[in-house]
């Protein structure tokens, strides 16, 4: 989305192909030699035309650079309006909505959009910007990043363990092959599924071999090399824990575990939806923010605002510059 403004906005769009409207209108936009560019929405908006481009980053460079040789200069977006809002927190809400990832995401921009701007500005106008308040915020406000980038679990663990069952039972779908053949998964495969209104990727790895060729040592070390923001190593029945306790253990295929195990916390089977509910809550638990639109304090969704609000709490900045920046 570009917002194109200035004296010559309306005969540069007109020339590329735009009929003026008071409407939003559909246009083919083309290039400065008459070629077809990209299938637009453009649409009057905030003293401007709003150019709402359908094609990927090339031809959105590709119109950037038609407008640079056009005379058109770039302004920082944050002092622009987007869709009447005229406050840099409120630009970057609805930037941040733009990516959320699911429902969870989505509510909080909502709360934020309408209740935001008076939760920061009553905590601008704390009388003691003191440290011990502000890290208290900021580390309860570090995890709202899960709600716009999915928490990304990593399945580890022998061969047989059951790892690409549970990716497919955990995200509904058949995605990885599964059987009693050791080392089925060579690559690393990736699913996805939303609970609790929170979106979380899986990703299913080779396993653990005692031997095998090149290859598969290859795409099992490479799998280690990227451990995503959790890892659940799953322990078969009779199989050892891992000598890494930072792993978390999952006790997998636990219909087959003596009675009364497999009512462990992270005892799961892909034949047991009881379970696989109780792992996916654990993981869901393991990203949510400390702070709530219920406690009035998710206000702190974007990564240069809680960079702000440590810099106040260091007294980097004073309340007045981010009241200025803000609101």
């Amino acid at each position: 989305m570009l917002h194109v403004r200035g004296e010559s906005a309306a005969s540069f769009l007109l020339s590329r192909g735009w009929r003026d409207s008071e409407k939003p209108r559909h246009v083919w936009l083309k290039t400065g030699r008459g070629e077809a560019l990209d299938e637009v929405m453009i649409a009057r908006e905030d003293g401007g035309l709003t150019v709402t481009c359908h094609g990927g980053p090339a031809v959105r460079a590709a119109f950037e650079a038609e407008l640079h040789e056009a005379g058109f200069a770039a302004l920082e977006a944050a002092s622009l309006p987007l869709f009447g809002a005229t406050t840099r927190f409120k630009r970057e809400i609805l930037r941040l909505l733009s990516q959320a990832q699911s429902d969870e995401g989505v509510r909080y921009c909502l709360w934020a959009l309408e209740h935001g701007e008076q939760a920061l500005a009553a905590w601008l106008s704390r009388g003691d910007p003191s440290a011990a308040p502000a890290k208290d915020l900021l580390a309860r406000s570090e995890s709202t990043r899960y709600l716009f980038e999915p928490f990304c679990v990593h399945l580890w663990g022998p061969v047989n363990a059951g790892k690409s069952s549970l990716l497919n039972a955990l995200c509904g779908e058949h995605l990885a092959a599964v059987g009693e053949e050791p080392g089925l998964t060579r690559d690393v495969i990736e699913g996805r599924f939303e609970h609790m209104g929170y979106m979380i990727r899986v990703f299913d790895t080779p396993g653990e071999l005692a031997s095998g060729s090149e290859l598969e040592r290859r795409a099992f070390q490479e799998a280690r090399e990227q451990r995503g923001d959790c890892v659940l190593y799953l322990v078969p029945p009779g199989g050892a824990l891992p000598a890494d306790r930072s792993l978390l253990v999952v006790h997998s295929r636990s219909d087959e575990l003596a009675p009364g195990l497999e009512a462990r916390p992270l005892a799961v089977s892909v034949r047991d939806e009881a379970s696989l509910a109780r792992l996916k809550s654990a993981l869901v638990e393991m990203q949510r923010p400390g702070v709530s639109p219920q406690a009035n304090d998710a206000f702190a969704l974007g990564a240069e605002l809680r960079a702000d609000l440590s810099a106040l709490a260091t007294r980097a900045l004073c309340a007045d510059e981010i009241r200025r920046k803000w609101l």
